[in-house]
């Protein structure tokens, strides 16, 4: 899978590390609905968002609302971190922060509802507020205007106009004033008490200029016959966090969510109990990090592994699979999100060897030597759930190479390589009651028409009664541009439970 975001819009795929693009693959693969956000850059997101605001005071409140149901705040503001440079740094690229995580601390989500705000044209600053916070305005009408998607908050005049932070600090009596009169969101504060002493403390403001960010990242997944994705509307218990400091791993640092009265329809059905996570006094949460699960399971055959770019050096193709004496097989993987884990799993007879290389083939490391009489147990490349970032693991990365080893005649008869990456699903399209209108686009006609893709959806109805019908719903796609309506029953907005993205070996 290729490193490149999609959301609402989805691009998906695996593509060979350091390998170009082959024939059965197809590329930019974005499903769209009528009912969802496309989460593809900034720009897409702006424009479903903000669909018939009429003023830019209209766009920000959408925005701000958007962002607040779509990013939890994290429990130290130091999350999430990749490798960047060869060191571990605060990620501070929106798209990884909506698409891939979810999550951030204040300066973060500060910086991301700037740069979401330029691309509706509308400009936006970071200041220090005088308090342990980092904030941002935006500007309209030849003037700033507060809202802050952490704590959350807004405070608006008599007229309905937004607040700037130093009307509010000339005259604290204004916040007071717009509270008692009802003159704030839908979407405010998680502690309200402790927030607003902060607030009615702080004497000055800071600006540091310009909040919005060049964007460097772009989700852009790939399939070759014989992959899947899978995006899950929770986890499989599998995460890569550094600095995490709870078990139960990344969550929403708080328990109030039920204070965002405007957001909180979108999280209820996502309840969840979670041991071990930064609640001390409750197991309950509605945010969290989610998975998505990146298979790679073709037959064996040569024409397979020339779809998957896959290199065969020095083995023959037997009924059934690969033998070998010293030759081996290797396969390239470049996804669009950070790996918390790789499994390998499959089935062969005799010395096979599986090393992996995080350099694009320069350098080897050591994975696990089989001694196979069938199918193997599941094994690691990865280190999911450490506290620190794991080194010399394919956990943290977005692409590793694959080199599995036959020797002494071993044969290899099935592979099955399960890549479970971090996933924002709050960031991904979801459906509504009613019909919702389903569009998608990919690139590669020729490999889409031999393999179309097969998409499916899962979903609850009526899951707040306590159970509920699942239901599914599948597509066949062999041209860009297919279309598809898919009615859901019910008055209340379904659970979301996965969307697959198929794409059959041949």
């Amino acid at each position: 899978m290729k490193a490149t975001l999609l959301p609402a819009a989805l691009c998906l795929g695996l593509a060979g590390l350091g390998t170009a693009a082959h024939g059965g693959e197809i590329s930019s693969i974005v499903i769209d609905t009528d009912r969802s956000v496309n989460c593809l850059t900034p720009e897409t997101i702006a424009a479903d968002v903000c669909k018939g605001c009429k003023t830019d005071q209209e766009k920000a409140v959408a925005l701000y609302d958007y962002l607040i149901r779509t990013t939890y705040m994290a429990y130290s503001a130091d999350q999430p971190r990749e490798m960047i440079g060869g060191r571990l740094r605060r990620l501070e690229q929106p798209m990884k922060i909506i698409n891939v995580y979810g999550a951030a601390g204040c300066g973060r989500q500060a910086i991301v509802f700037c740069t979401v705000a330029k691309a509706a044209g509308i400009p936006g600053r970071l200041f220090d507020p005088d308090f342990a916070h980092t904030s941002c305005e935006l500007q309209w009408d030849g003037k700033w205007h507060w809202l802050d998607v952490w704590l959350p908050a807004y405070f608006m005049d008599e007229k309905g106009g937004i607040y700037s932070y130093s009307e509010l600090l000339e005259d604290k009596s204004r916040v007071t004033k717009a509270i008692e009169s009802g003159r704030i969101p839908d979407n405010y504060m998680y502690y309200p008490k402790e927030d607003l002493k902060s607030i009615m403390a702080a004497k000055k403001m800071k600006s540091w200029g310009d909040g919005a960010v060049k964007v460097a990242y772009r989700e852009n997944l790939k399939l070759r016959p014989g992959e899947s994705c899978t995006w899950l509307w929770d986890n499989v218990g599998k995460w890569y966090s550094p600095g995490e400091k709870f078990p139960g791993g990344p969550a929403f640092k708080f328990t109030r969510d039920k204070h965002c009265k405007k957001a909180f329809p979108h999280w209820e059905p996502y309840k969840k109990l979670i041991k071990d996570g930064c609640h001390k006094w409750s197991d309950v949460y509605y945010r969290y990090y989610g998975n998505a699960l990146c298979v790679t399971a073709p037959p064996l055959t040569r024409r397979a592994l020339d779809d998957l770019g896959a290199e065969v050096r020095g083995l023959t193709f037997a009924q059934g699979g690969l033998r070998g004496d010293g030759g081996s097989l290797e396969i390239g993987f470049e996804l669009p999100y950070v790996i918390a884990d790789t499994e390998i799993d499959g089935a062969g007879k005799g010395s096979l060897s599986f090393e992996y290389s995080l350099d694009g083939g320069k350098t080897w490391l050591a994975g696990k030597k089989l001694a196979a009489e069938g199918t193997w147990t599941t094994f690691s490349l990865g280190k999911p759930n450490a506290m620190e970032h794991p080194a010399d693991s394919t956990t943290g990365k977005y692409g590793y190479r694959l080199r599995v080893t036959l020797s002494g005649g071993a044969t290899l008869s099935s592979l099955k390589v399960t890549n479970t990456t971090m996933l924002n699903f709050y960031s991904r399209p979801w459906l509504e009651p009613g019909d919702n209108n389903v569009t998608v686009a990919a690139e590669g006609a020729e490999a889409l028409a031999a393999t179309p893709l097969e998409i499916t959806w899962q979903w609850v109805e009526n899951w707040q009664d306590g159970g509920g019908q699942a239901k599914s719903y599948t597509h066949r796609v062999d041209k860009s541009g297919s279309k598809s309506t898919i009615s859901v029953a019910g008055s209340k907005r379904p659970k979301m439970k996965s969307v697959t993205i198929a794409c059959p070996a041949r």
